[in-house]
This record gives C-alpha cells, structure tokens and sequence, in this order.
C-alpha cells in the first residue's frame, strides 16, 4: 500500500504497530471530540439553574453548536483534500481544547452560546479529516471494522462526559471544561509529530491491484461531479436523520428523565444513559463487522444495514417513550442503541464507495452541512416546542420518532440506487490509476 515517507511516497505497506498507534490515537481524539461537544448536556441542568436558563436557551446554544459547524465544513473540508490532513487534526484539535477550557469562564447565555459555537467551528475539522485519511491507510474489504471502531468513540465520548459531569456535582459544573481541554491541545500536538500523510486512493482496490498511485486530484469540477450524484445526497438525508436522532438522545435525555421524575437527581440521569451508550458501542462494532462479511455476496450490505437499524430503532423507541421506571427505560435504551448505531460505520462506508478519492474530505463536510442544519433545526425545535407546550416528552419523543422513520424509508431507496454507483465510482478510480 503506497505512503509518504519523509516526505515522498513508498510503496512499502505501513507497520502493523503503526496502524494499531494511529487508529488508538484517532479513537482518543474522537473521544475528546465527542465529550467535550456533550459536555453542556451533562451539566445542563445545573447550568440552567446557575446561569437562569431554560429549555429553550439550551435548545438555542446547542442549535448554535451545530450552525457553526456548518460553518466550519465549508472550510475544513475543501482545506483537508488541498492540505495535508494530519495537520489540519492538529490544528482544530488544539483550538477547539483551547475553546472548551475557556468554556468554564461563561457568565450568562451569550457568553456560552459563543463558547460552545467556538467550540464546534473547530471541532467540525475532525470528521473530513480523519475519516479521509484512516480510509486512504485501510482497504475497503476491512474499512467497516475500522469505522465501527471509530464509531464507538460517539457513545463512549458522551459517557465520559456524563460521568466525569455527574460526579463533579451541580456546585461544580465549571470544573469538566477545565478538564477536558489541556489533554485535547497535548494530543493534537501528539498528532503532528507521529502520523504520516497517505496517499490519496492509496487503498482503493483497483490502486492495490494494479500496485500503483493514483493519480486523482481536488478540484471544484470533480467535486462538482460527485455532489450532482443523487444517492449521496440521499446518504447525507440519511446521516441527518440519524443525527438528529442520536444527538437529541445524547442532549435531552438527562433532562428529561429529571422533568418526569424517572430520575431522582442529576448523576443519577447521567448515569441512567450507561446502558444505552453500551449498546451503541455494541452497535457501531456490530453494524461494522456486518457490513464486512455480507459485502462480498451482497454489494449494497450497507444500505440493508442502515433500513434494519433506523426500522428495529423505530420500534424500540416507540416503547421507550411510553415507559416510566427507571429500568424499564435503562433496558430498553440499551436495545435502541444496539440498534440503531449500526448505521454509523454504514454511513461513511457507503459515502466513500461513491466519492473520488480526492473529494473524501469535501463529500464528508457536506454531509456535516446537512447533519447541522437538520440537528439545529431538531435541537431548537425541541426545545421551543417543550417550551410552548410544557410537555418535554411529546417534542422530544415525537422528534425522534419522526427522524427514525425517514431514516427506514431513505435506506430503502439508496438500497435500490447505490449499486449502480459504486460501479461507475470503480471505473472512474481504474481510469486514474498510473
């Protein structure tokens, strides 16, 4: 598998050991991306008694989390296919650390509001980046597991921000921020001086077959191209609903399972989540390995991957909003994660079997794009309508019973589309191959 080394490309393959280093230290940075992003769900509601908010302000701030991170798609993206990758990581990932720790100073809603946007501006670096990069080191045949183990960050990242938030207390909800920000600015820096730049298309089939570069390169017409593709469109509709599915579970949830009393006290429903983030775990790696072993009898795998989690999530949802006790909800959340996050890997390996090489980067900050808008728009939703209506549990549990369901009937139609792709994508990848 071709690579840069010291600053040419070889095509001696990468080290075991290397592999093993790189992929742990993506997974870290993914896990302080993630955390530090769910950090104010945490603490949300000792922040709103501390700083006088509501349901609404924090529908608001974290509608703000996701419209700055549009913002920051539309540089980062087009930036990570131009500029090597591993340095774009490790500038976003000291800024946005940096960010985060200044989060603790905030006096009031605008102050946090600034903060949080700050926060994910920079944050919104990391998916196009590491995901572009990881696959030009993996080939396809593995990507699934490799993804599905990046995918576990997600709900590993909101558990560590739950817990460490629970523990500090209501009186000390400042305190995570601090935390959180010193190590992300260390490994960011850690990021720079170890990982090498791959190749782009270096593990692409064809390149691997033939033994050797591929010769694509960014431009606004390729990425025209692979934008005008219908069925990426569609996977970014898909990624949005499951989006705003799984962020408003990750954000509202704590909330509220202290409105209806499930809950006794706020460590209590922070820790009430550890059984659905231990299904997502379990979710990510199984819709991964899934999508591995059906692939070579079944091309468009992902797509049915991705129809039975949103489908089977649904279903289990619908139950989940109609229970009361606090085992009921913990059992049946830990299905709904198990079920619904396997179509987390499905989502970038479906992408990057349609997309040129060089537009990765690009292709996955348009996703964030539609992801954001969409999350915002569920996020403040939520959080008026809870407001107007003083009933958390019809906003919330009608939101993301709605998105589940457009998920299912999304994932049907790419099932059907999604071959056709793949194979142009193929031959488009052959014919540049030098």
């Amino acid at each position: 598998m071709p690579r840069y080394e010291r600053g040419k490309m070889t095509t001696k393959p990468f080290s075991r050991s290397y592999l093993i280093v790189v992929i742990g230290m993506l997974m870290l940075l993914s896990l302080l991306n993630l955390a530090d992003k769910e950090l104010l769900a945490a603490v949300a509601p000792a922040i709103k008694v501390n700083l006088e908010l509501d349901d609404g302000h924090l529908g608001l701030i974290r509608s703000t989390v996701f419209l700055t991170a549009i913002v920051g798609a539309f540089i980062w993206g087009p930036l990570a296919d131009r500029w090597k990758r591993k340095n774009v990581l490790a500038l976003g990932a000291t800024c946005w650390s940096a960010v985060t720790w200044l989060t603790a100073y905030a006096t009031g809603f605008g102050t946090l509001a600034a903060a949080r946007g700050g926060m994910s501006f920079f944050e919104s670096c990391f998916s196009p980046s590491a995901y572009s990069l990881i696959t030009d080191v993996v080939p396809r045949a593995r990507r699934g597991l490799i993804l599905g183990l990046l995918g576990i960050t997600y709900p590993l990242g909101t558990i560590l921000a739950l817990l460490v938030g629970g523990l500090v207390g209501e009186a000390n909800w400042r305190l995570p921020f601090l935390y959180f920000g010193i190590p992300g600015v260390l490994l960011g820096l850690a990021v720079l001086a170890f990982v090498r730049e791959p190749r782009r298309g270096a593990s692409e089939d064809a390149v691997l077959e033939a033994q050797g570069v591929y010769t694509g390169r960014f431009s606004m017409a390729e990425l025209k191209r692979a934008l005008r593709t219908r069925t990426l469109l569609l996977i970014y509709l898909l990624d949005a609903c499951e989006g705003a599915v799984f962020f408003s579970l990750s954000f509202w949830a704590p909330n509220y399972l202290m409105t209806y009393r499930i809950a006794p006290d706020l460590l209590t429903a922070d820790m009430a989540l550890l059984p659905a983030i231990v299904g997502f775990v379990c979710g990510s790696l199984l819709g991964g390995v899934l999508t591995d072993r059906l692939r070579g009898r079944l091309p468009n795998a992902a797509a049915w991957v991705s129809f039975i989690a949103m489908a089977g999530g649904f279903l289990i949802a619908l139950v989940m909003f109609n229970v009361f006790s606090l085992t009921a909800v913990m059992a049946v959340a830990f299905v709904l994660g198990m079920t619904g996050y396997m179509i987390l890997p499905t989502i970038t390996i479906m992408m990057y079997d349609i997309v040129s090489p060089e537009t990765k980067a690009t292709a996955m900050a348009g996703d964030g794009v539609v992801l954001g808008l969409v999350s915002a728009g569920a996020s403040a939703g939520i959080g008026l309508l809870s407001r107007q209506l003083q009933d958390l549990r019809l906003a919330f549990g009608g939101a993301c019973l709605f998105f589940l369901a457009a998920g299912a009937i999304l994932a049907l139609i790419i099932a059907r589309r999604i071959t056709a792709d793949m194979q142009d994508q193929e031959k488009l990848v052959k014919s540049r191959v030098a």
